[in-house]
């Protein structure tokens, strides 16, 4: 799949995190397993909506995720949990992107624009809803025009805040790094995408195995770390962390198709 190329423009950035958070007022992902373990649906979400959006992309066709897209907004009626509407976001993402790599800039905004929405006005939130909402703004944004001055504060303080609501939490770190690797140099991005993606690929994809929450976010670092060095040509540190996370991706098309830029340096 063809890696999309983000042209952001960010005057400004927020420096820290200013918002102030009840941490007993978050809803923990962990107290709501119990009850929807009873649901199949979400055994293995991710890799549900990440395989449809592949198909969908094969076949030119999003007919596998707008199903499951369907499938989760039933659930989400049924139980209204807010791990069901986190996946739902989750699937937004990936609509987006399928209507991008399709043309349909107008559709791809819309879909980015729903899910945006969601977790904007989810309560609560804990640091999982944080990195995903910081994710999906990054994306977001291209479509924005001059309005991206008043977003881009908020990408980079809703990933200052998935950080420091859970300092083990590699999305965060990942959403920060996404958000400073795709600002332009001129707009004083590139600064700190490698410390934060190193500490991305330095914490568990998930401090308990359990395919009913997140665990993405690890072998997109090392993809992007990967692109991070070849830009800088610091290709010692490219070919380093390409081999180490081709060994732990070995199936990863993305990072596989950096290795031609790698050849002969």
């Amino acid at each position: 799949m063809t890696r999309l190329l983000f042209v952001l423009l960010f005057l400004s950035s927020c420096k820290g995190n200013t918002t102030q958070i009840a941490k007993s007022q978050i809803v923990s992902y962990q107290t709501q397993i119990q009850s929807t373990q009873q649901d199949s649906l979400l055994s293995g979400i991710q890799s549900k909506i990440y395989h449809a959006f592949v198909e969908s992309l094969i076949s030119r066709n999003n007919t596998k995720l707008s199903n499951l897209s369907k499938e989760l907004k039933v659930l989400y009626k049924e139980r209204n949990q807010k791990l069901i509407l986190y996946w739902r976001s989750y699937l937004q993402y990936y609509s987006s992107i399928y209507y991008f790599e399709k043309g349909d800039k107008q559709n791809s905004e819309k879909e980015i624009d729903k899910g945006t929405a969601w977790m904007e006005n989810m309560e609560n939130k804990n640091s999982e809803d944080y990195a995903l909402l910081s994710l999906l703004q990054g994306f977001g944004i291209q479509f924005k025009g001059m309005k991206a001055m008043f977003i881009s504060s908020e990408i980079k303080k809703n990933a200052h805040t998935a950080i420091a609501l859970d300092s083990t939490n590699l999305r965060a770190y990942y959403a920060y790094a996404s958000n400073d690797f795709h600002t332009p140099k001129m707009f004083g991005g590139g600064k700190e995408a490698e410390k934060y993606l190193l500490k991305a690929i330095s914490l568990p994809s998930q401090k308990i195995k359990n395919t009913y929450l997140p665990s993405w976010g690890k072998k997109e670092s090392y993809e992007m770390l990967i692109k991070l060095y070849i830009k800088q040509e610091k290709w010692g540190l490219a070919k380093k962390y390409f081999l180490e996370g081709i060994k732990k991706y070995p199936n990863s098309y993305n990072i596989k198709e950096l290795a031609s830029k790698l050849v002969g340096k």
